[in-house]
């Protein structure tokens, strides 16, 4: 992932990470390591699940929310 990153100099690519077996994040039972992750890459910079810079979504993605961004940033594309 941070090969990819590095080597996006027009910034194109945009990379999320899904860890689906963890609760939603707005779920009390997954609260503490949505702090700690979220904590730790402000302050490094890096991510505490996947050791790269690209930040970590807990649960299932919201697909979508997931589009709806994609199409938000291209209106003028088909999404």
């Amino acid at each position: 992932m941070n090969e990819v990153e590095e080597n996006d100099k027009e910034g194109v690519i945009e990379l999320h990470n899904y860890c689906t077996s963890v609760y939603e994040e707005g779920d009390a039972r997954s609260a503490l390591i949505t702090m700690l992750q979220s904590l730790h890459h402000a302050k490094n910079g890096v991510d505490v699940v996947s050791d790269t810079r690209v930040k970590t979504h807990f649960a299932r993605p919201n697909w979508r929310s997931v589009f709806k961004h994609v199409a938000l940033k291209h209106p003028d594309k088909r999404v």
